[in-house]
């Protein structure tokens, strides 16, 4: 009988399953661009075959080969490069799919347990991943999502008294693995400082669920553990100025799109402003009063949030079980809970519901009868990988492989291939965006547009250009009536220029 009972499953558990597996899937049809993926795994290659990390620029022709570049990122760099080698562009996808899904289940799980509905726990996960459409790409930030997510975990847990303190030792571990993943691991450290500086106030000013002075001081201790593990780098402590140079940057604050403050334009910023005022109008109806330490992580993340797009995934993690808390005490429970009497069928159901979680990922998704208007996004077909954006230059670039040389002016996106592909043809620029000067990138931005191009291209020695018929159209556009240059290949979504002798 007790066999029986473990084999049955709630209804109410379903719906954060459908929510879950929606969001699976659409994360696997994410396609994958080629400006943050090639130059990283290139990175990875380097680091793997030779056993050790770069220290220079090594491919970009407009800068000395031997200027220093910092490859923080290392550790995430050379996990990709060998999940390449074992599998493909495939599994790298799958992966990339897999750990965000992992991340959002643990999310919903906090959300259920703050709200006690796995129906809440859905809505609020649907927020939570449509503020990460923008960030669902394979590149080392991947590698963040999950030591974010834990670390919440932890010190929620250890404040709610269901988890004792020797699991807290788990953040400092985590930590000497996150700081050479990738540049987010300082979230570690603003996760466990604003638990220490919330609880400490909390105990001080007797408020609710106080913890003791003992509790907050083993708080105080993890938060230095946690940051004596972030010199468990090849920089050690120089790490930290690698951040700051990377969040200062002006190239890539000024320039790249993803380092400047959220638009109410595209989905995922759309859903990021909606989620602002339903948590605030929710928990301002509910009465849910937020502890010390939960207000100062709201402001910390949402402040961040506001100051560039590319962090606004780490305010939907954070903040939407807070969400589903205070729907819980707003809404009936009723309506809330839903059906808790477990059966048979539901368990029956929660198998058929990830069918289609299975055959979205990158080994079935070809087959799938998806629009026209999505494969027309995507390579189909190719042996370099599936779902790989057509901005990448698979055609083009096999063709420099034939007809090699020149200096070569190419689309930024375009770079990071290059660097994978053909890395000995050398690049204008690429994403390594904090590599370059800051006037260089104006020169770039002019050339695209069509401005002083010949004078700027000739400062430079240019006598090739490769470039994007659509990001690039107002350069193609002067280039077709200008009789310095000639095309020598073209395809529907990429040209290959001459300077005329």
């Amino acid at each position: 009988m007790q066999k029986r009972r473990r084999l049955r499953l709630a209804t109410d558990v379903l719906w954060g399953e459908i929510a879950l597996v929606g969001l699976g899937i659409v994360i696997s049809l994410v396609p994958q661009p080629p400006n943050d993926f090639w130059w990283h795994l290139k990175i990875g290659d380097l680091i793997v075959t030779r056993q050790q990390i770069p220290t220079t620029n090594m491919f970009a022709w407009t800068l000395p080969a031997e200027a220093p570049f910092v490859y923080g990122a290392w550790l995430g760099e050379a996990l990709m490069y060998l999940l390449y080698r074992w599998g493909g562009v495939a599994l790298l996808l799958f992966t990339r799919t897999a750990l965000f899904t992992a991340t959002l289940a643990l999310t919903g799980w906090e959300a259920w347990r703050l709200s006690g509905s796995w129906r809440l726990a859905a809505v609020t996960l649907a927020f939570a991943g449509g503020m990460a459409l923008n960030n669902l790409i394979v590149r080392p930030q991947m590698w963040s999502w999950l030591p974010f997510v834990l670390m919440v975990l932890l010190l929620r847990r250890y404040v709610a008294g269901t988890l004792r303190g020797r699991w807290l030792l788990l953040c400092p571990l985590l930590m000497a693995f996150w700081v050479n993943l990738h540049g987010a691991f300082v979230l570690g450290l603003i996760l466990p400082g604003a638990f220490f500086v919330g609880e400490a106030a909390r105990t001080l000013f007797r408020g609710e669920r106080a913890l003791s002075w003992h509790k907050v001081r083993w708080l105080g201790v993890i938060l230095l553990l946690t940051l004596a593990a972030t010199s468990a780098n090849p920089q050690f402590v120089g790490i930290y100025g690698y951040v700051i140079g990377l969040m200062t940057d002006q190239p890539s604050q000024g320039l790249v799109v993803e380092w400047q403050s959220p638009t109410p334009q595209g989905l995922a910023n759309t859903v990021f402003f909606v989620s602002i005022v339903a948590l605030f109008l929710v928990l301002l109806y509910a009465r849910y009063r937020l502890t010390p330490t939960e207000a100062l992580l709201v402001i910390a993340f949402l402040w961040l949030a506001w100051s560039g797009q590319r962090y606004v995934v780490w305010f939907g993690l954070f903040t939407m079980p807070l969400l589903a808390a205070g729907l819980g005490r707003l809404l009936p429970r009723r309506w809330a809970v839903g059906s808790m009497a477990p059966n048979v069928l539901n368990l029956v159901l929660a198998v058929l519901i990830c069918l289609p979680l299975i055959l979205a990922q990158p080994w079935f998704v070809e087959s799938l009868p998806l629009p026209d208007a999505y494969w027309a996004q995507v390579w189909r077909g190719r042996a370099e990988g599936p779902l790989l954006r057509v901005e990448t230059p698979l055609d083009a670039v096999a063709y420099l492989k034939a007809h090699p040389g020149g200096r070569l002016f190419n689309e930024m996106g375009y770079g990071s291939y290059l660097i994978w592909a053909l890395p000995e043809q050398g690049v204008f620029v690429d994403p390594r965006v904090e590599l370059y000067p800051y006037e260089l990138w104006l020169d770039y931005v002019r050339i695209t547009r069509g401005v002083r191009y010949n004078e700027l291209l000739l400062s430079y020695g240019v006598d090739r250009l490769l470039v994007d018929t659509a990001q690039q159209s107002e350069l193609v556009a002067a280039l077709e009536s200008d009789p310095l240059w000639e095309q020598e290949y073209a395809d529907s979504y990429t040209q290959l220029w001459r300077r005329r002798p």
